[in-house]
């Protein structure tokens, strides 16, 4: 994916988030989460490995019947975001890299401080 639909790709995801995670719909997170899955992994970046993995994880535990919002928050919050805006290649598009990973590290933190019902 070039810098351009990088960009359009993340300020897309970045604006889903903006009403907080909990106000996205599963329907529509897993099919965006998928695709960043998808993408993550066609780079064959070593770097970029664990985020695709991550991001596997958090559409397993979305999809599971017993999930947990904590759970969810956990991988939200390690996300490994952070680093790959801060690497060169996260560089083109640093922002909204940087955007994304604030809003994950928020809506993930809140998420994380509940405890099974």
């Amino acid at each position: 994916m070039e810098a351009d639909e990088t960009n359009a790709a993340l300020n897309q995801t970045v604006s889903q988030l903006r009403g907080g995670v909990v106000r996205v719909q599963i329907a529509s997170a897993i099919p965006n989460i998928a695709g960043w899955e998808r993408t993550l992994e066609a780079t064959s970046l070593p770097r970029l490995a664990p985020v695709a993995e991550n991001s596997r994880a958090l559409r397993t535990t979305l999809t599971s019947e017993d999930s947990h919002p904590a759970e969810v928050g956990r991988l939200l919050t390690c996300s490994g975001i952070r680093a790959v805006a801060a690497s060169p290649y996260g560089l083109p598009v640093a922002i909204p890299l940087a955007q994304l990973s604030l809003l994950l590290n928020a809506g993930g933190g809140s998420l994380a401080g509940q405890t099974p019902g």
